[in-house]
């Protein structure tokens, strides 16, 4: 029974230890080998391009986001915007028509079907040759175009996702968010030029149309499905650290949970969808795929086997490892997700405890994925999106 409890332990803590500072540090080290460019980019290539915004109930911000997207630097004669509103019943609609004779056009799409059947239905309206997609709620940067496309004049290149960044935040659930993504950048920049990236940020990507894959209407995550639909096609998708969208981070936990339920429960109906992924080659593709893609889902199933083997340490003689060796850990353990808890002690009472931040960020995240699991089991995760900012 030891010996039992000894192994799962030793197997969960290596494989959790591995995603996150495992993986990172076979990329640093990887890094001297990855000095060339993402791409082939050419900075005066103009192709044209279709921005591609699906609304439902964003009277607050469209406005504001029209007029963004009118103010790129772009050629005007070669940009297209779109809006597809998906039953908005909040004044989306009138505000967007507004924009008509500046060039906009909208679509208004009754019943709800979702956010994907909507971006399939104004794809299939774009006439760019490029496609960009986004937010409503996100801004972006006045060159941010041009330093997507760019890509694009290299025909490996099948999709391209910006850099999302968030207004600065010092505490909470909004510093733990903006850390992550930090982290998930500096993953993605060398990804890019070892190979590929197998996910982009929804507030801000692109793709090629003629390769946009049109991707089940009941999809939950777009910005995977999309890139790996692309990826499917023999094409490389890459980041652009300096295409840059900007806007604040979610900072209520309840709606950071409900978010990271639905992009979990949607994590997990791509691993079905998208079984070729799951190919050994080629070797780096599927490398990466595995380490920044497939274990993070895995990584609260991981912790849970982890505690549990620890805790069940505690009441048996270990044969391989000394007991105090599994007491210290199961110390650390309860520190850590103690910490987690002054983290959420702090989001509800408007504390600033410091060291809490990314324990509270990193539970709840993964507490959600395990809602998002049971959401993607039982179906109870919808196509149709709910507002979370």
């Amino acid at each position: 029974m030891a010996l039992a409890f000894e192994i799962i332990f030793w197997v969960a803590l290596l494989l959790l230890l591995y995603t996150y500072f495992g993986y990172p540090l076979l990329l640093v080290l990887c890094h001297p080998f990855a000095r060339r460019r993402a791409s082939q980019a050419d900075d005066e290539y103009r192709p044209t391009i279709s921005i591609v915004l699906a609304a439902y109930n964003e009277a607050s911000c469209i406005r504001e986001k029209l007029e963004n997207c009118l103010g790129l630097d772009y050629p005007t004669d070669k940009l297209q915007i779109l809006v597809g509103s998906d039953g908005s019943d909040d004044g989306t609609n009138e505000i967007a028509a507004e924009f008509r004779d500046r060039g906009v056009e909208l679509f208004e799409f009754s019943p709800r079907r979702g956010k994907m059947a909507t971006v399939n239905r104004v794809v299939g309206k774009a006439t760019g040759e490029i496609c960009v997609f986004s937010d409503i709620s996100e801004l972006f940067d006045r060159d941010a175009l041009l330093k997507l496309v760019r890509h694009f004049a290299d025909p490996q290149i099948g999709a391209v996702t910006g850099n999302h960044i968030y207004h600065k935040e010092k505490s909470g659930m909004s510093a733990g968010t903006s850390f992550y993504w930090k982290f998930q950048r500096f993953l993605q920049s060398i990804e890019s030029r070892l190979h590929t990236i197998c996910m982009c940020d929804g507030t801000i990507y692109a793709c090629r149309r003629e390769l946009y894959p049109s991707p089940a209407d009941n999809t939950i995550n777009d910005d995977v499905a999309v890139p790996l639909g692309i990826i499917g096609q023999g094409r490389r998708v890459i980041f652009e650290a300096e295409a840059v969208a900007r806007g604040e981070v979610l900072k209520e936990t309840r709606r950071f949970f409900r978010q990271k339920i639905r992009s979990q429960a949607g994590k997990y109906q791509n691993f079905l969808r998208f079984p070729y992924m799951f190919r050994p080659w080629p070797p780096v593709r599927f490398w990466i795929y595995l380490s920044h893609s497939v274990m993070p889902v895995m990584v609260p199933w991981l912790m849970v086997v982890t505690l549990l083997a620890n805790i069940g340490l505690m009441f048996v003689t270990p044969t391989v490892v000394p007991a105090i060796v599994y007491q210290v850990l199961m110390a650390l353990q309860g520190a850590f997700y103690l910490t987690a808890l002054l983290g959420l002690i702090s989001e509800r009472s408007r504390l600033n405890l410091p060291g809490t931040a990314i324990p509270f960020y990193f539970v709840t995240a993964n507490v959600g994925s395990l809602f998002g699991f049971y959401a993607f089991m039982f179906g109870k995760q919808g196509a149709a999106w709910r507002k979370v900012d």
